[in-house]
């Protein structure tokens, strides 16, 4: 009312200034307009010209102060009738009333999960990797004179399979050299025992029943004879060893990744000319934090389900990574992977990690948790908060050690939610 009465005033001395503008406006247009009657000019120009506009402009100040004065009585008396006026509404008026506010309690939903056994299961991702690879490089220097079809960037390979051959001759002559040696050191060692045989007769003859100086019995140069057979013999088999390893193999299937060898190459002995790795060295690499690990352990022997798109494979555990991520802080599951699996190096995989089976816990939905970890339950119509003992997580959310949940575990958050707090319990589910 007082802000209606406020505009009012307003209109109206809005209107007495406008008003006043206007007579102000008319009376300069009647002082500039000349009159055509020439008597009226003279009548005026004998008055007293100043005189005679003063007084019309002050009658109208007065009558327009007066006006402005008797609007603002009427607004205050209308504003004071119509706050006097009875306010009950007519028949069949509608009534607007203030709503109001009732304190109404917080409604929860919660679950009442039925104790049973479950089997821990923890999912995970890996990549797989190889534990070594071995880098091709000839244990002698020669030119290649043959490369197997398996010896190129994608081959594969059995153990002992010749893969490469190198140029024999240079070898064949160095080992009929050393057999030469051989033969010469066999030969000088026959020559000083019949030496020796001859001396010790003579010896015999002139000295009866003396024994028979080392000297004289030449032993020292049998001794240096055996020494210089036992050299030509290590050289020779040197020789036949060398000879031998122009052929080169590995002891193991394995898969090539890449080789640079090509006939007519010169390989210098120790100088790697290509990569290859071994079948039975794929395994997966699966990195775990330190909380799932600790829900599979011991972790070593378990069984893991690796899923490679439509295809499902099975395999153990074999062994744990010795430290932890120094970046990610995660520990490294090592599972190896049959060599007919099909799975090639650095395929990404889903994996399950079967845990132990629990024989009597609850399985806690995803959406009770609350960002702390917690959960709250309903007792009496009021919330109470649980930390829970986690055992374990499958697909369908964490598994929890079991504990007296009362009427039910809230599902979702509550905004605002204190122990004690009263609540009204919506429903109940699984």
């Amino acid at each position: 009312m007082l802000r209606i009465l406020c505009l009012c005033t307003e209109l109206l001395l809005t209107f007495g200034n406008s008003f006043t503008h206007r007579c102000s406006l008319i009376e300069s247009s009647t002082a500039k307009r000349k009159s055509l009657n020439p008597f009226a000019r003279a009548a005026a120009s004998s008055a007293a010209p100043g005189v005679v506009a003063a007084t019309n402009s002050e009658t109208r100040s007065k009558l327009i102060g007066l006006l402005q004065i008797a609007g603002i009585i009427l607004v205050i008396a209308l504003a004071v009738v119509v706050s006097r006026a009875p306010s009950t509404p007519a028949a069949g008026a509608t009534v607007l009333s203030r709503p109001n506010f009732v304190s109404e309690l917080t409604q929860v939903r919660v679950a009442q999960p039925l104790a049973q056994p479950f089997q821990i299961s923890v999912a995970a991702n890996g990549s797989i990797s190889v534990r070594n690879y071995v880098n091709l490089s000839p244990q002698v220097s020669g030119r290649v004179e043959r490369i197997a079809p398996g010896l190129r960037a994608g081959g594969e390979f059995s153990a002992g399979e010749t893969l490469l051959v190198l140029d024999q001759e240079d070898f064949k002559l160095r080992l009929a050299q050393a057999q030469a040696e051989v033969a010469s050191a066999q030969s000088n060692l026959l020559l000083q025992r019949a030496k020796s045989d001859a001396a010790t007769a003579n010896y015999a003859l002139l000295n009866p029943g003396k024994i028979v100086p080392p000297l004289v019995a030449l032993v020292p140069q049998i001794a240096q004879a055996k020494a210089q057979l036992a050299a030509a013999q290590s050289r020779a088999d040197a020789a036949r060893l060398d000879l031998s390893r122009t052929r080169f193999s590995l002891p193991f299937d394995g898969k090539v990744t890449n080789s640079s060898a090509e006939v007519g190459q010169l390989l210098n002995a120790g100088a790697a000319f290509g990569q290859v790795y071994a079948v039975d060295a794929v395994e997966l690499v699966v990195p775990l934090p330190p909380d799932d690990l600790a829900l599979i352990a011991p972790a070593v022997g378990r069984s893991v389900s690796v899923q490679d798109g439509q295809t499902t494979h099975q395999a153990k555990i074999e062994r744990i990574s010795a430290e932890l991520d120094p970046r990610s802080r995660f520990a490294k599951v090592f599972v190896p992977i049959a060599a007919n699996s099909g799975l090639q190096p650095g395929t990404f995989v889903d994996v399950a990690i079967a845990g132990s089976a629990l024989p009597d816990a609850l399985q806690l939905p995803e959406s009770a948790t609350q960002a702390n970890g917690s959960v709250w339950y309903v007792k009496d119509n009021q919330l109470l908060r649980h930390d829970p003992v986690v055992l374990g997580r499958n697909q369908q959310g964490s598994i929890i050690q079991r504990f007296d949940y009362a009427q039910g575990i809230v599902l979702g958050a509550v905004p605002g939610a204190a122990a004690g707090q009263q609540v009204a319990v919506l429903g109940a589910g699984p």
